[in-house]
């Protein structure tokens, strides 16, 4: 008996523990309800709609992975469509006469420094004359190679590569040019230049400089390379971990230098002449190369400028520059578009003589003829002085008859009314001789010679004077000598002339020019674009690769089934490479004044282009914009209508779980109290 009764308790103890577990299982259901407000994180508890839940989570991952995709990538093209914002304004803004003048503006000239006025003294007549660039000009003075004595080659030249020469002698008045002396510049960027220049003193060897400056066109050339400069920063603009324009390169910064072209450096040896020990050096980036004009060489800046060339082409490592040289100017170009490199020149002159002449003195008085008087002839004397000559010195002799503040004896007459009036009117005689390269070489090195010179040119005088110079070979004291006694018929005439001389020393100091020329244009027409793969000019890797079709990639996004957003601009979209050649042309307008219209004109016009071009890819941005924002509602829409889809099977009523909860809680607590008072069996009893 008393095993069945054993049994039962034991039975007892076993449904009382089912009882306990199933109540406590209901509790953790109804409390994980509760916490994760489904029914079940069971997908079998779902029976037949299981298939229908696990297709709504399916859409609700892909939309969210859509909606992601959009968040990546909207950023981006919001950061695009700011920078597109920007450059289409520049274009815009620059369209205005403002920026972008239809004219260049007038001209400023500098006055002339005339280095030795006495030598060589003029005037630019700006008026009458027509520059094409920003340039300093150098005018110097020679004596002719192949005119006569008193003629000097003028040699101007701009510092650009541009020079030309004209032989002058002021005997020859008026000018063939009609109110001045008109210089074509020929070569280099101011080609084309007419100068207009007024000679007040050309005398001996000298030299003069003036620079012309366009202010209005060089405001405007700082602006357009402030612009490039924006531009380039906009196009190399950097979004997170990538450059927005550099396709699918996203760590290479996209766009480089936008002015970027082979420089081009001229050295110009300023005038036509140069002398014995003269010595010229050219600097490239600190490397020297020099040369001392020997005795036998040729003198010209021809020879020098040959010489320099050969000795900077002979150079040991060879340098990335190309070298040339013509009609004594050096033209330096780098090999390489983004490499630049420094010019420095000088010249060391060597020591000119200085000459002068001693004051004319009197040294015999004219007398009256026999028998009244020892019938003596008036006597002038006066010396050249210094241990050589330079060529280029010039001398002058004037002498003078008469009274130049009454050149028809009037007031002489009326003085004198007792006297004949047969006196010679007023003249001045005017002898100059200059030392001559031809000259020089044949022997004229001194002032013995050069005396000997003047004595020639004296005897050439036309009309003859009243006076006589000494013959030849009576060294470096010159007398000259009236060819008459005193006037009986004027005795109170003592003098019979006058005489003053002068020296002028030549200075050929040669100088000698650097300047790296203005930007150059493009061809007017069939301007070069390019096409995938090809980079333009001003891409950061066009040296190092020419092709690459990662620059031209763009971004793409799913954004819904079946549907890809390709999105995005390259730096080297055609409308860029419009945009940057429409400010390069203004650019080149602006460095060269004498044909900014014809590149403003061009400048304009692609402007134009550019500008609408810009605006149809800030369309296509704006589009792409619009289509990420219209898909990102319509999935965040449809999300929330699958949520509450979702939550309609899986969902909750949260008051009715925690109801039930509640119960369930109480009813588990009532039991085990109930089971803790009835039931006493334990392993041990049912072991007893």
């Amino acid at each position: 008996m008393s095993s069945v009764t054993q049994v039962s308790s034991y039975a007892k103890y076993l449904g009382l523990v089912r009882n306990l577990t199933n109540g406590q299982n209901k509790v953790d259901t109804l409390s994980e309800q509760l916490t994760t407000g489904k029914k079940s994180t069971d997908l079998n508890a779902y029976g037949a709609e299981t298939q229908k839940l696990l297709a709504l989570r399916a859409e609700l991952t892909q939309r969210e992975s859509y909606v992601q995709n959009i968040n990546t990538a909207s950023p981006r093209v919001k950061a695009t469509d700011t920078v597109l914002n920007s450059l289409e304004k520049l274009a815009t803004d620059w369209q205005s006469s403002n920026l972008m003048p239809f004219q260049p503006g007038p001209a400023t000239v500098t006055s002339a420094f005339n280095a030795n006025p006495d030598a060589l003294k003029l005037t630019v007549n700006g008026d009458k004359s027509t520059f094409t660039q920003n340039a300093r000009y150098t005018v110097t003075s020679t004596p002719s190679k192949d005119g006569v004595n008193g003629s000097f080659d003028v040699t101007v030249t701009d510092g650009l590569g541009g020079k030309t020469t004209r032989t002058i002698n002021l005997k020859t008045v008026p000018p063939s040019d009609g109110g001045g002396y008109n210089f074509k510049i020929d070569g280099g960027p101011g080609g084309g230049a007419v100068l207009n220049l007024s000679f007040d003193q050309l005398t001996a060897a000298s030299s003069s400089t003036f620079n012309v400056s366009w202010p209005q066109a060089n405001d405007m050339r700082d602006r357009v390379e402030g612009a490039l400069r924006d531009i380039q920063q906009l196009l190399n603009e950097q979004f997170g971990d990538r450059y927005l324009f550099a396709g699918s390169r996203y760590g290479t910064e996209p766009v480089g230098d936008l002015l970027a072209q082979p420089q081009s450096t001229r050295v110009t040896l300023n005038g036509s002449m140069v002398n014995a020990d003269d010595y010229f050096e050219v600097s490239i980036d600190g490397k020297p190369f020099g040369y001392q004009v020997q005795p036998g060489d040729p003198k010209t800046v021809t020879f020098v400028a040959s010489t320099l060339n050969s000795l900077i082409q002979s150079a040991n490592p060879k340098l990335p520059i190309i070298a040339s040289a013509a009609n004594g100017v050096i033209s330096l170009i780098s090999e390489d578009p983004s490499q630049k490199f420094d010019v420095k020149a000088r010249v060391q002159n060597s020591m000119n003589i200085d000459n002068s002449m001693t004051a004319p003195t009197t040294i015999q008085a004219a007398t009256l003829p026999a028998p009244a008087g020892t019938g003596l002839n008036q006597i002038d004397s006066f010396a050249l002085t210094g241990d050589g000559v330079d060529i280029g010195d010039t001398y002058e002799i004037n002498v003078t008859v008469g009274d130049p503040e009454d050149p028809f004896n009037r007031k002489y007459y009326s003085e004198h009314p007792d006297e004949p009036e047969d006196l010679p009117p007023y003249q001045q005689y005017t002898v100059r001789y200059t030392v001559t390269e031809k000259d020089y070489n044949n022997g004229v090195t001194d002032v013995s010679k050069v005396a000997d010179m003047l004595r020639g040119e004296f005897a050439k005088t036309s009309p003859v004077p009243p006076v006589i110079i000494d013959a030849p070979g009576n060294g470096s004291t010159i007398q000259l000598a009236s060819n008459s006694t005193m006037d009986p018929n004027h005795p109170s005439r003592v003098q019979q002339f006058t005489t003053s001389v002068r020296a002028v020393n030549g200075q050929i100091d040669n100088t000698i020019s650097v300047a790296t020329l203005p930007s150059q244009a493009d061809a007017l027409t069939d301007l070069p674009y390019v096409d995938p793969p090809d980079l333009p000019f001003y891409d950061s890797e066009y040296m190092s690769n020419r092709q690459n079709s990662k620059a031209w990639d763009k971004a793409a996004v799913t954004i819904d089934d079946g549907q890809t957003l390709t999105y995005g601009v390259t730096s080297d979209d055609r409308a860029f490479q419009k945009l940057i050649a429409a400010f390069r042309m203004a650019h080149v307008a602006a460095s060269n004044p004498g044909k900014y219209e014809e590149y403003i004109t061009k400048s304009r016009e692609l402007m134009a282009q550019a500008k609408d071009e810009v605006r149809s890819v800030h369309s296509k941005v704006a589009s792409d914009l619009a289509t990420l924002e219209e898909k990102k509602t319509a999935h965040t829409t449809a999300s929330a209508t699958v949520v509450e889809r979702i939550a309609g099977i899986e969902g909750i009523d949260e008051t009715e779980v925690a109801a039930r909860l509640r119960t369930s809680m109480n009813a588990l607590e009532a039991a085990y109290t109930v089971a803790g008072q009835r039931q006493k069996l334990s392993l041990l009893n049912y072991i007893a």
